[in-house]
């Protein structure tokens, strides 16, 4: 898989003092905002963990287009569907942010995956644009 992109300094910067983002999804009959929990490595991948029934989910299966808002900062890019296997070498930190979504253990989060009730993206920036 290619190298993402990275976020700019001032983004990573924002996402660290922020417990969520407003992230922003579109679809042939608008654009969505919404409030959502995030991970972000220190090497500055970012991830947002949705449940598959959720709009945005939705939106993103057919546009993967996606505005990550964090204060002032605004990136815009796209998502890719990752599985837990391509996302193993940050797993805790994806525990510790996705605790409160169900995520407490590494089986809870294959289970949220693997069942489909949840999807896990990762965002990248100004890609695909």
């Amino acid at each position: 898989m290619p190298e993402a992109p990275s976020l700019s300094p001032a983004l990573r910067a924002a996402l660290r003092v922020q417990d969520t983002v407003v992230v922003s999804s579109r679809d042939s009959s608008g654009e969505g905002k919404t409030r959502m929990w995030f991970a972000l490595t220190l090497e500055g991948t970012l991830y947002l963990l949705t449940p598959s029934f959720s709009l945005k989910a939705r939106r993103w299966e057919s546009d993967p287009w996606v505005r990550v808002r964090a204060g002032r900062e605004v990136i815009e890019g796209t998502v890719e569907l990752v599985t837990l296997e391509e996302a193993a070498g940050d797993e805790p930190l994806l525990l510790e942010r996705f605790t409160l979504a169900g995520a407490s253990t590494r089986e809870a989060l294959a289970w949220m995956l693997e069942s489909g009730s949840h999807r896990l993206f990762r965002v990248r920036p100004g890609a695909g644009c």
